[in-house]
Parts: C-alpha cells; sequence; structure tokens
C-alpha cells in the first residue's frame, strides 16, 4: 500500500513539475525550465518568471513574512500569465484545486506569458461615449 502511494505522489509531482516546465517554456525561459523538477529551484524558477531576484526566496524562512511574501508572488506569476490574482484563494482554501489549475494552464495551448506585454482588452461589455 505504502507503494502505491508513493507512485501516486510521483506521478503527482512530475505532472505539477512538468506544468511548471511547459510555463517557463512558454515565458522564454528555456535556460532555467529545468529547475521546475527541483523543489528549492522550482521557487526560484517562480521568481524569475515575475523578474525578481532568486535571492528573495531566502524569505521563506522568515516565519510569517513568508506567507505573505508567498501569496503575493503567486498573484504576481498569476498575472504574468494573464489570470486574474484571485485565484490565489485557491491556494489558501483549495489547495489541490489551485494545482490543478497550474496543470491545465500548464499544458493549454492557449496560456500566453504577457509580462513582457500587455494583455488583451477583456471582451466585456464595454461603454462609449
Amino acid at each position: 500500500m505504502a507503494a502505491f502511494m508513493i507512485l501516486i505522489y510521483l506521478v503527482i509531482y512530475f505532472a505539477v513539475c512538468g506544468a511548471f516546465f511547459q510555463l517557463a517554456k512558454k515565458a522564454g525561459r528555456d535556460d532555467i525550465a529545468w529547475f521546475a523538477f527541483i523543489p528549492i529551484l522550482n521557487s526560484i524558477l517562480q521568481l524569475k518568471l515575475i523578474k525578481q531576484s532568486a535571492w528573495w526566496v531566502l524569505i521563506l524562512l522568515v516565519p510569517i513574512a513568508n506567507v505573505v511574501f508567498a501569496i503575493i508572488w503567486q498573484v504576481k506569476l498569476l498575472n504574468a500569465f494573464g489570470k486574474n490574482g484571485a485565484y490565489v484563494l485557491f491556494a489558501i482554501f483549495l489547495a489541490p484545486v489551485y494545482l490543478i489549475l497550474w496543470m491545465v494552464w500548464g499544458y493549454s495551448s492557449s496560456t500566453v506569458y504577457y509580462l513582457n506585454n500587455t494583455p488583451p482588452a477583456h471582451n466585456g461589455p464595454t461603454a462609449s461615449f
């Protein structure tokens, strides 16, 4: 039974890592996309995707600040891929759903990296005067 659980964990781990690998490639960071598969380097990859210094990973060692900065980083990462920052609520309350969303976005061909460009206008109702 324990071997089966380890196998399930590894499958999920590599699926999530593969999604972040794809996201790094979409952001044009092919040089460090392999960081997605190594635990601490995964956080550095996410920081690089939002154009922050890798030294910011040290803030994760500070007790209350780590939670605050992790939320801020996730909102910036969501915005970098054109997603609403409110999705970070899934990370806080429903972490498995949040991981599934990142996997969907990572493997989707419609996900675009917007940090260098401005995202397209939303196709909602507009007012013209």
